[in-house]
């Protein structure tokens, strides 16, 4: 946004020496209101002076060339060569002397020989100037222009222009009021002086547009005014200028002034041409689904039922608040002209500037809520300048206004003001920052007083940001830092509130160690995908579309949409992970939401690639190994995966992950339904975890044994339904300390040699001894063990003996 320092002027007073351009730039930004680049226009034209041509010839030595005399006040005239064909004498110029840079192209001009004419300067273009786009000749300004004054001066570029980045929050200070208001509370002064005054309207009653039906939720406020027999003309040249230097077109009268009030108080407004206007007559409704509509910009748009419009008596005439239609726009031939002033719900606003894909100076203020107590007031500055400018009669105002506004007040405490900011600020001072910001104070006692907060500050609400006012007002920079923080340590280790922090730092960096992807999504998302996590799904009220209108119950279904992004993309193996949170309604209250931190993951397409192997899908066993690995290496052991039942997300092969004997999570094929609702056509199998539910155990290590193990191979027979994971808890329970590891190394399944219903799992047994080399004896007792428990606990059976070796 652009705001101009001659123009904010006429709102806070800014004395030359104590507030220069470069002051008010570094006051703005350190108080939120960023201000990216400050264009001093003079200085763009320093070396440019007004000329007068006294006589044109013909160069001797060149058809299409020039030489000029003219006189630029220094005295003594100026021989010029110039190549523009309407170059003549008599004529008042613009001259580039020698040292002025050219805006474009950015060339200095000196003084060298042209075709063998000395030429001391250069008679300038609107297009070398940057003025306009003329390359065809040069400009020729006005007769009456005085000679050999600054260019800048004479033509009014001598303002300075900030460039400022105002953030979502701060609607109040998109206009030259709001940063004069910035400013004033920078200087602690009254806001309320920061103002257009505007005289008595003289309005006559006549035969005014009138409004039938307004949709008071979409739009709490709307108000128009009829004025008759204006003349469509172009503005005065300082309106322009002021237009122009904020990076405004300028186009005709009406439409510049609604501009005009626009970029002075931040208020939008729209005029219409009301004699195209059906009936007569103004009604705020919502679109019919499909209806088409063709904007100002000749485009059309297909509207949903959920936009607001404004429309006559038979067809819209505007999309509200975003842009008006060209059934209604104002031309050379309109006399009578309705101006409008609204506010709208900055949530509707948005989602239909969105869905249209249009970004309009209006949309851009109304998504972040306008001054509703200023409705009027901006529509009162509007007519006086029209009928200044452009003549015409006001006709009544028309004020929907159903439920007047209630500004909010609440209590503000001193002390917490003092202890939230870490600054020693006295009560005085809390109060004047209150005041400067246009705050009314009331109700008043020694420790705390009552604030009500003007209309236009749309972003306060409650104490805690009057508090950050007070932070941002005394200067962030005046806050002493707490060098003598600590964190208190107890145990030996993190108190337990502080674990799951650390631990699920520990779990993404183990699974970027692993090669997964970590990805950051949204937690809003449809309501279809919230009821497939499970659980009261939270409902967001004015949310900015239907596919984000609920909270997500699962990070499933996020991580599944990112998979499917990148499947489009032509990505053969995807591993993602994500650890964020998802939401529950409580169900007592109404407002009460349950969070929980999780960690899903997901990999679908080749598993990993190997030299020694072909390539292979990713299956269950490849997401069982990285859940395994992921927690063994941040200290969690004993994990075991029990069959699960299925649900919308897990279809096939579901398993719950277990530690210590709690259910922490969920390991399976992700539903085939679910991956074809968010276009991803090939299996998926993931796993997700609660972070809360874990506990970080302690990693034990010992020293590599100087004897060598011995390992046996086990294929153990079982039913379906007895897991590797059972088998593997059998095997422990019933072995010696000479067991030190238990791996499940393959998994069969034949129906003739096996029966129905029956499958081999191969385990892998490591034996050794801290104290001697093992012989075949030591081991053999401790298999047969092991091979009587699984069958006694099981009904395992052993297929083929068991094979051995050493290490």
């Amino acid at each position: 946004m652009n705001i101009s320092h001659r123009w904010l002027q006429e709102f806070v007073e800014l004395d030359p020496v104590a507030w220069p351009p470069s002051r008010i730039g570094q006051v703005l930004t350190d108080l939120g209101i960023e201000v990216e680049h400050i264009d001093d226009q003079a200085k763009a034209l320093e070396g440019f002076l007004t000329g007068f041509v006294k006589e044109r010839i013909q160069h001797p030595n060149a058809d299409k060339l020039s030489v000029c005399t003219v006189d630029v006040g220094e005295g003594a005239d100026r021989t010029i060569v110039c190549g523009a064909p309407n170059v003549a004498a008599g004529q008042v110029v613009a001259v580039a002397i020698d040292g002025a840079v050219v805006p474009n192209g950015g060339f200095v001009i000196a003084r060298r020989k042209l075709r063998g004419v000395e030429s001391q300067g250069m008679i300038c273009s609107k297009a070398e100037l940057n003025l306009g786009e003329d390359h065809d000749g040069i400009w020729v300004l006005p007769a009456d222009t005085p000679i050999g004054l600054p260019l800048a001066e004479v033509i009014g570029r001598n303002d300075v222009i900030y460039d400022m980045a105002v953030t979502p929050n701060r609607a109040d200070c998109l206009s030259h009021i709001g940063i004069a208001r910035e400013l004033k509370a920078a200087m602690r002064e009254d806001p309320h002086t920061t103002s257009y005054k505007v005289g008595p309207i003289a309005a006559q009653p006549g035969a005014d547009a009138t409004v039938q039906a307004v949709d008071k939720e979409l739009c709490p406020r709307y108000a128009i005014r009829t004025i008759r027999g204006v003349k469509v003309q172009e503005s005065p040249q300082w309106m322009k200028d002021r237009l122009t230097a904020v990076g405004l077109r300028p186009r005709n009268v009406v439409v510049d002034v609604t501009n005009y009030v626009l970029m002075e108080c931040g208020q939008p407004l729209h005029a219409f041409d009301a004699g195209k206007l059906k009936g007569g007559t103004i009604i705020v409704r919502r679109a019919m689904d499909g209806e088409d509509f063709v904007t100002l910009d000749s485009k059309s748009r297909t509207l949903r039922g959920d936009m607001l419009m404004i429309c006559d008596a038979e067809r819209p005439v505007a999309i509200a608040g975003v842009m008006g239609g060209e059934n209604s726009e104002i031309d050379e031939a309109t006399t009578d002209i309705v101006i409008e002033s609204a506010c709208f719900n900055p949530s509707s606003i948005r989602r239909t500037a969105k869905a249209l894909g249009i970004s309009s100076d209006a949309s851009y203020r109304f998504e972040r809520g306008v001054d509703i107590e200023n409705i009027i007031g901006a529509l009162d500055r509007a007519t006086e300048l029209i009928c200044s400018l452009a003549g015409g009669t006001p006709g009544e105002t028309i004020d929907v206004y159903p439920e007047p506004y209630v500004r909010p007040t609440f209590r503000v405490r001193n002390e917490r003001m003092r202890s939230m900011n870490g600054i020693d600020v006295d009560d005085a001072s809390i109060r004047s920052i209150c005041t400067s910001i246009g705050c009314e104070i009331g109700d008043a006692d020694a420790s705390s007083f009552m604030v009500t907060v003007p209309s236009w500050r749309v972003d306060l609400h409650e104490e805690i940001d009057i508090c950050e006012e007070v932070a941002r007002l005394v200067g962030l920079d005046n806050i002493p830092a707490a060098t003598h923080a600590r964190v208190v340590m107890s145990g030996g280790g993190l108190r337990a509130d502080l674990k799951p922090a650390p631990l699920t730092r520990r779990l993404r960096t183990t699974l970027a160690d692993m090669g997964f992807s970590e990805c950051y999504t949204l937690v809003q998302t449809s309501p279809e995908l919230a009821q497939a996590g499970g659980g009261d799904v939270v409902m967001l009220k004015n949310a900015l579309g239907r596919e984000n209108s609920a909270m997500r119950t699962s990070m499933m279904t996020s991580l599944l949409a990112s998979a499917a992004l990148n499947h489009r993309h032509g990505a053969e193996s995807i591993r993602l992970f994500e650890a964020g949170k998802v939401f529950f309604a409580d169900g007592k209250e109404e407002l009460r939401v349950r969070e929980e931190e999780r960690l899903a993951l997901l990999w679908t397409g080749l598993a990993e690639r190997h030299w020694s192997a072909k390539d292979r899908p990713a299956d269950l066993y490849d997401v069982i190994g990285t859940v395994r690995t992921m927690l063994e290496r941040c200290g969690i052991d004993n994990v075991v995966f029990r069959p699960a039942e299925a649900s919308t997300i897990w279809s096939v092969n579901v398993l719950n992950v277990v530690v210590r004997g709690a259910v922490i999570g969920h390991i399976g094929q992700v539903s085939t339904a679910l991956c074809a609702q968010l276009d991803l056509d090939r299996p998926v199998h993931a796993a997700e975890i609660g972070i809360r539910t874990l506990q970080q155990g302690t990693k034990s290590y010992t020293a590599i044994g100087q004897y060598p193990a011995m390992r046996r191979d086990v294929a153990f027979v079982v039913d379906d339904a007895v897991t590797a994971g059972d088998i593997a808890k059998v095997v422990r329970s019933s072995s010696s300390t000479l067991l030190r590891e238990v791996d499940v190394f393959d998994v069969y399944r034949d129906v003739r040699q096996l029966g129905e219903g029956r499958k081999s799992i191969g385990i892998a047994l490591t034996f050794r001894s801290d104290e001697r080399t093992l012989v075949d004896g030591d081991v053999d007792d401790v298999v047969r063990s092991i091979i009587s428990a699984a069958a006694t606990t099981l009904g395992a059976s052993v297929r083929g003996g068991t094979d051995q070796e050493s290490a």
